[in-house]
């Protein structure tokens, strides 16, 4: 298979040395110039050359074409700043266009999906709900979900929670949390630390990313499919800290949980503090994601 994945933040880091362990080949599109250093991270030992690396715009219709040469399914994996605006302005416009492209070509599109979408269903959400937006951000992610499902392009959705990996970004629980826990540190949460939250792992994620696209037309026999990435059973950030420092040997110094008004506060002159203050609810409460398709065994 050749692969085009468009975005090469936490997922694309993920997912592109998996790709190419298994034998295929990618096209990966950035906007920001490439460095050597970024070249060696992508690519296992001795398989560089089947990865080629392209710089541009999502929506350009050139780069598009040359991306989409000889594809076999497409990854989009663009994200934006945290912001209900940008995010409105942004994605949609650049999904369109990769959609568009990979519809007249006629091979998949496959996406990462957030919980945002189905509001406060993500305290126990299983597959197949229907949206329930209870955010601004929320709102953007249930249409960006009902554009795909109308568009004639064969997409599939992989629904996935917060972030934990060697690839995650330095906003995630990861960071914040796990990270900071094995240094010995407070861990930083923006609820409450006892309330089960599920963490899915970016390898995880890539790998249910790459079943969709291997399998697009099982996985998506009506032309588009929601799922959910595989994701180990919630548990409390309190207890995930706590595992994290006694795997690193050092004892765990508690955990700093950010209060509702400081965020709402920070949010008159932060986009980021005012949209996670909007998303606190998924940290007030439980967040759990229910396993489904692509937790079961293997498709033949």
């Amino acid at each position: 298979m050749h692969a085009a994945v468009f975005g090469a933040g936490q997922i694309g880091s993920a997912l592109v040395p998996l790709l190419l362990a298994a034998g295929h080949s990618v096209t990966i599109v950035r906007r920001r110039a490439w460095t050597e250093e970024e070249a060696v991270r992508l690519s296992p030992a001795g398989q560089g050359d089947g990865l080629t690396l392209l710089t541009g715009d999502a929506g350009d219709p050139a780069l598009l074409r040359q991306a989409l040469d000889g594809a076999d399914a497409v990854f989009h994996l663009i994200h934006a700043a945290y912001s209900t605006e940008v995010w409105r302005r942004e994605l949609p416009p650049r999904e369109r266009a990769v959609m568009d492209a990979a519809a007249e070509r006629e091979i998949p599109v496959v996406f990462p999906e957030s919980v945002y979408a189905w509001g406060h269903q993500a305290e126990d959400l299983d597959e197949g709900r229907p949206v329930s937006p209870c955010s601004p951000l929320g709102q953007v992610r249930a249409e960006l979900l009902a554009a795909r499902r109308e568009h004639p392009a064969r997409t599939l959705s992989v629904v996935a929670s917060d972030f934990i990996g060697p690839t995650a970004a330095a906003t995630s629980v990861q960071a914040l949390v796990l990270d900071r826990a094995a240094a010995g540190r407070r861990g930083v949460v923006f609820g409450d630390p006892d309330q089960p939250h599920a963490l899915t792992r970016l390898p995880d994620l890539a790998a249910a990313l790459l079943r969709c696209a291997e399998h697009a037309k099982e996985l998506a026999p009506s032309g588009d499919a929601v799922l959910h990435a595989p994701t180990p059973p919630a548990r409390s950030l309190r207890a995930e800290a706590h595992q994290a420092a006694t795997t690193a040997g050092v004892p765990l110094r508690g955990m700093l949980a950010v209060p509702g008004p400081l965020l709402r506060g920070a949010g008159r002159f932060s986009a980021t503090a005012r949209e996670l203050h909007r998303q606190r609810y998924l940290w007030t409460r439980p967040c759990v994601l229910r396993p489904g398709v692509l937790g079961r065994a293997p498709i033949s």
